[in-house]
């Protein structure tokens, strides 16, 4: 058969195109190529275990499944259905809510009730998603509400999974991992593995999304759906359910499929061009109950992500940590400031005490501290400022405001370390945080990955995140936090930045990375005195990410800075002769 086929439609023919678009368009083939995810899935699916026969598969709270079903079409509304009808756990109701124009589609989506006595349909007037969700959750007896779209297919196991979340730790809002279907249901693709809960990354994306199930108490004390957020209108809810602080849990696995039809939001955000509009003014909102002065920006070309901007902290101390080179230290102090907008801002560095930079920039004042093993407590005690940035590493940020940007998000109550999107190379990652693996082991995330618009399985690699800990390279912190854990442990010299980050976790302070601001490693790397011990490995060589390069003599180290210094300067000047033009 597959030689007839490219006997009459030749690989990359025009005629083999046109069957495929034309076949695509009749739903009889899929615009969505299979695979590694897809092979996966499949595989899932055909081991799933036998539906458990005991009482435990009802015992628990009733879920009820909240669909505002608008002219569904027999293909999508059949699998929902049935996807409802075969959870295991069975303590549940579905609610449709009828609001179709077509009457065909109307009969179609009453019929439903003859399938299963726990469907209810509920016929009304179509005044909007909110407004038709909203009628569902009034009609619901259940406690908890499960949101789902009338062209979705939920897991078998996915009500199972969520109420064994309320039974063992009393959650109140639950949300799965997802992935996305093809238009026919054939193919999987797209998955989101979510992390564990993680307010930083939700006030830039609807990361939750799907599937979410609140209680249903939460959801009318939040005021249900707002009918002026149609478009974000689940984004709006879960910002107002989670400011209540509810007790979160995250279910990891993907037990809820969102269909990729053709005008779905799955699809292409922007067939809803009000995702925007809705999804600024409700991020507005809650920063506003938070008592936080944030400026909300919706990303370019990418509806439904948005960029904060924090009000910008009129007080900062910079930490320099001591480098193997005083020289190099001091030509790197220098370009940093030069890089640096300092205006509006009382700036001061720290500095080991051998090091003198030469500092033009007003509103900068230099302190200088023994280079001994306990600089860093020292340094602290003599920062004046509540806002500190330790910097351990060469590296040069793209944005003068980087300063204000990375202090930016320490006005939240919740944050405890901010860190930036650190790279090489241009577009290579080298640090963004540290997350914990399943086995317990310490794992740089996406290190040596494409750093931007790299979609991974854990999302994309420049989205704003909570990470386990950070690493120490350049971080942001609370003066005063970091202070107090030097004084409170036992042998501060040996303690790391990464250790204070960890720590936070333990007070339920939460660190950040925040790739909206961007910093170029330099990759200068002097060679130690001696080797440390007899090795195959060549003394003059290090391990570099994936690569392997040569360390760098302490005199090209300082020609390499010496060369961007003198390009800064040629900038600044030309800019200036600009002006006067």
């Amino acid at each position: 058969m597959k030689y007839v086929v490219n006997l009459f439609l030749p690989p990359g023919s025009s005629r083999r195109k046109l069957v495929k678009i034309t076949l695509i368009k009749l739903h009889l083939r899929s615009s969505v190529v299979a695979g590694y995810y897809n092979t996966w899935m499949q595989q899932q699916l055909e081991n799933l275990p036998l539906c458990q026969q005991s009482s435990g598969t009802s015992d628990g709270p009733k879920i009820s499944i909240v669909v505002p079903a608008y002219n569904t079409p027999n293909q999508y509304l059949n699998p929902l259905v049935y996807s409802v009808i075969s959870q295991a756990y069975k303590n549940w109701e579905l609610i449709l809510v009828n609001v179709s124009t077509s009457s065909k589609n109307r009969r179609t989506i009453n019929a439903c009730v003859q399938r299963d006595e726990r469907i209810r349909v509920i016929e009304a007037e179509n005044r909007g998603i909110s407004e038709n969700t909203n009628v569902g959750i009034l009609a619901a007896k259940g406690t908890y509400i499960a949101f789902v779209d009338h062209d979705d297919v939920l897991d078998p196991f996915a009500l199972y999974e969520c109420v064994l979340k309320i039974n063992e730790e009393k959650a109140e809002l639950i949300y799965t991992d997802e992935d996305k279907i093809s238009d026919n249901g054939g193919v999987y693709f797209d998955p989101h593995f979510k992390p564990d809960w993680s307010p930083d990354l939700l006030t830039h994306v609807n990361y939750v999304n799907h599937l979410t199930v609140i209680k249903k108490d939460l959801v009318l004390k939040a005021g249900m759906l707002d009918p002026t957020k149609d478009g974000a209108q689940d984004y709006d809810l879960v910002l107002r359910v989670t400011d209540m602080k509810p007790r979160i849990s995250h279910v990891a696995k993907v037990l809820y499929h969102w269909r990729a039809t053709k005008n779905s939001t799955a699809q292409d955000f922007s067939s809803k061009k009000n995702i925007t509009k809705a999804g600024t003014q409700s991020l507005e909102e809650h920063f506003k109950r938070q008592g936080v002065t944030v400026n909300v920006v919706p990303k370019e070309q990418q509806p439904g992500f948005y960029e904060l901007n924090f009000s910008r902290p009129p007080k900062i101390s910079i930490i320099i940590m001591p480098f193997a080179s005083d020289a190099l230290l001091r030509l790197f102090i220098e370009l940093l400031t030069m890089r640096s907008n300092t205006q509006n801002i009382d700036l001061e560095i720290i500095v080991p005490n051998n090091v003198k930079p030469r500092v033009k920039n007003k509103n900068v004042s230099i302190k200088t501290v023994e280079a001994k093993s306990s600089y860093l407590a020292s340094a602290l005690t003599n920062a004046q400022y509540p806002n500190a940035i330790v910097i351990n590493q060469i590296v040069l940020p793209r944005n003068k405001k980087w300063m204000q940007q990375l202090c930016g998000p320490l006005a939240l109550n919740h944050v405890g370390a901010v860190a930036p999107l650190v790279i090489r190379n241009n577009s290579v990652i080298e640090d963004c945080g540290l997350v914990v693996t399943a086995t317990g082991d310490r794992l740089a995330l996406f290190k040596d990955q494409d750093a931007f618009n790299n979609q991974t399985f854990f999302g994309n690699t420049n989205w704003v995140r909570n990470a386990d800990a950070l690493t120490g390279g350049i971080t942001a912190v609370h003066t005063k936090d970091l202070r107090h854990y030097f004084r409170s442990i036992h042998n501060p010299e040996q303690a790391t930045i990464t250790d204070f980050t960890l720590h936070n976790n333990s007070r339920e302070k939460y660190n950040v990375v925040f790739p909206e601001v961007v910093l170029d490693n330099y990759s200068i790397r002097l060679k130690p005195i001696k080797p440390t011990a007899v090795s195959f490995f060549s003394p003059n060589l290090i391990a570099v990410g994936k690569n392997i390069e040569p360390y760098t003599p302490e005199p090209a180290a300082i020609n390499i800075l010496q060369k961007i210094t003198e390009q800064e300067q040629e900038q600044e000047q030309e800019q200036e002769q600009d002006q006067d033009q």
